[in-house]
């Protein structure tokens, strides 16, 4: 054999990593076409510059302390130096993640069908009036607590669904119009019983705890978060719901019926499907996950409610929250505990002399652009996208127009040729 044509052990390294390089860009390639890939991307880089951003301002109010104000935020119960005080706030954020979870998917389940739910808040507070009633009037055991509050929201996000199907009323307006008359319907009902329901020395509801049987079950994971009260059986609940609507939606009839009434309700209705009942029944069961919201934050004594001069916000960081996971239900579960960590810590950057103001300016910095998420994943699908529709048409990519002279000529032909088509 001749010796000039065998390779070198450098020629032979430098092919195995080209090679090796190729695949890699094509496994790369691969890889950022999947839903979950640029979900988990897209999530990652708008939180990140979410937090560059709160770092900005930090800086600009107070130098001296603004590396460690973001670095707080983003360690939350991570700042405390006792292991069991960190476990102890720890289970705290997942009791405050559930209800986010439950205003999430609610947004998400009527996006997903081509409606917007900007009514959910107003769904959450009728679940909450509901809720204390039932607990702390009526003295109805949980699931039963939990039942009225779901059905009552339900029938409240009914009313956008049935004005948006038969009076084609959209439901954005008629979402954010329920909102309000949910708050004064229930700030009045709560002052108007006042000793069984309201408390008129703290002015605040009075709170659920382990004595009423509205109470939620802890199961035990009270003592496995350091004795933290407000963890129970809502964490649990929360996920399994994010599950079950992730089945309805993807893998049954009923959930295809209701997404291809909201892409097109026309052609759904000629396909023999009723899109009006589809409609307010996508409503019903929007206004059903934010209602549920409220029992797990009521129940197990984490909140009481105070006079409201505006809508609470848990409604709109369901927003937040839902294009932040990219529209999935499971994905819910990961961006609603991302949000109520960076709430929680933000909270606690008071301590190094900023404004509890700064705090929220920073979390709103970041969930505002959680809401960017899909325009960028619809920019990179559609990137991608491209590239292999050129290269099925034979069109040259911008790329091989960079790495080939010889392509220039083709690129001129392909495009004077289109223009004689023309």
């Amino acid at each position: 054999m001749d010796n000039s044509k065998k390779m070198t052990f450098g020629q032979r390294a430098k092919k195995t990593i080209k090679k090796g390089f190729t695949k890699t860009i094509l496994w790369t390639k691969g890889m950022m076409k999947k839903d979950a890939t640029q979900t988990i991307i897209t999530s990652i880089g708008c939180a990140v510059i979410g937090l560059l951003i709160g770092f900005i301002i930090l800086l600009c109010i107070n130098p001296a302390n603004a590396f460690q104000g973001i670095l707080q935020t983003v360690e939350n119960f991570f700042a405390f130096n006792l292991p069991k005080t960190q476990l102890k706030y720890f289970g705290l954020t997942l009791a405050k993640t559930a209800p986010l979870i439950c205003t999430s998917l609610a947004i998400l389940f009527a996006y997903k069908t081509g409606l917007f739910n900007i009514g959910a808040s107003g769904q959450y507070v009728i679940g909450v009036l509901i809720t204390c009633f039932a607990a702390l009037a009526w003295r109805l055991p949980w699931y039963l607590c939990i039942l009225l509050a779901m059905t009552g929201g339900a029938l409240w996000g009914g009313i956008s669904g049935l004005l948006k199907a038969y009076f084609n009323v959209n439901e954005v307006i008629s979402g954010i119009m329920l909102n309000w008359i949910a708050l004064y319907i229930t700030n009045a009902l709560f002052q108007a019983n006042a000793g069984t329901v309201w408390d008129l020395m703290l002015a605040k509801t009075y709170k659920i705890d382990s004595s009423l049987p509205g109470f939620m079950p802890t199961l035990g994971l009270d003592t496995l978060f350091s004795n933290q009260s407000a963890c129970g059986l809502g964490m649990i609940i929360a996920p399994i719901v994010a599950i079950i609507i992730f089945i309805i939606l993807n893998k049954t009839t009923f959930g295809y019926e209701l997404k291809a009434t909201g892409y097109n309700r026309f052609a759904a209705e000629y396909a023999g499907m009723k899109d009006k009942r589809n409609t307010v029944i996508t409503m019903c069961i929007s206004g059903a996950l934010a209602a549920l919201a409220a029992p797990l934050l009521y129940l197990n004594g984490l909140s009481q409610w105070e006079v409201q001069a505006t809508v609470p916000a848990l409604g709109f960081d369901g927003i937040s929250a839902s294009f932040l996971g990219g529209l999935s239900p499971i994905g819910s579960i990961f961006s609603a505990y991302f949000i109520t960590h960076i709430i929680d810590g933000g909270s606690t950057i008071t301590s190094l002399g900023y404004s509890p103001q700064t705090a929220q300016v920073i979390t709103s910095f970041i969930i505002y652009l959680c809401a960017f998420v899909p325009f960028v994943k619809s920019y990179i699908d559609k990137r991608f996208s491209l590239s292999e529709m050129q290269k099925a048409n034979g069109i040259p990519s911008r790329a091989d127009f960079k790495q080939n002279d010889s392509v220039v000529k083709k690129r001129h032909k392909w495009k004077k040729e289109r223009k004689e088509d023309k």
